[in-house]
């Protein structure tokens, strides 16, 4: 097992140190908010704790990703809702019941649930969704999406730089086999 984490954090460390790590980070973004499910951190995360001094540039690549495949995932919702969103939202779990409570939320609380969505577990994407699917102004979208996303990615590289003497001793440990 030891040596599997070993091998693990050295290839990660390989890749955050080459040309593909800022747009690797990118894509996983752009790819997590327009259409794929799970983390938007899965990418970020392990490449920023490989290489501390490239934490800020591979959020901003997060950031961009994000954003960028959050106008696509609006974009789905408004222009093919039936063909491509309602299945994606199916997908994600999100069923009719689902989805017209995404709709009555967005209606009461507009803008402002597109930024809680970017901070929490909520699914931002059935979110972003549902807000082109509902005709949400776009300008209003990508604003609240762009500045809940902004937050994130702020208070990530914030945690991850006080963070940073201990995950370096957490990364001598596993690389010398102690871990």
């Amino acid at each position: 097992m030891n040596l599997t984490l070993r091998a693990l954090w050295t290839a990660v460390e390989r890749f955050a140190a080459a040309r593909g790590a800022v747009p690797g980070t990118f894509l996983w973004n752009f790819g997590q908010s327009a259409l794929l499910p799970g983390p938007s951190e899965l990418v970020m995360l392990p490449l920023a704790i490989a290489d501390p001094t490239r934490t800020s540039v591979l959020a901003v690549a997060a950031w961009g990703g994000s954003v960028t495949g959050g106008a696509v995932a609006y974009g789905i919702g408004a222009l093919a809702f039936e063909p491509v969103a309602k299945p994606l939202l199916t997908l994600l779990g999100v069923g009719d019941a689902g989805f017209a409570e995404v709709v009555a939320l967005l209606a009461r609380y507009g803008w402002m649930l597109i930024v809680v969505s970017t901070l929490t577990p909520i699914s931002t994407k059935a979110i972003m969704i549902t807000a082109g699917a509902t005709g949400l102004p776009f300008s209003s979208f990508m604003v609240a999406h762009a500045f809940g996303r902004l937050i994130r990615y702020v208070i990530i590289v914030v945690l991850l730089r006080a963070t940073a003497g201990p995950l370096l001793r957490l990364r001598q440990r596993v690389l010398q086999g102690r871990g």
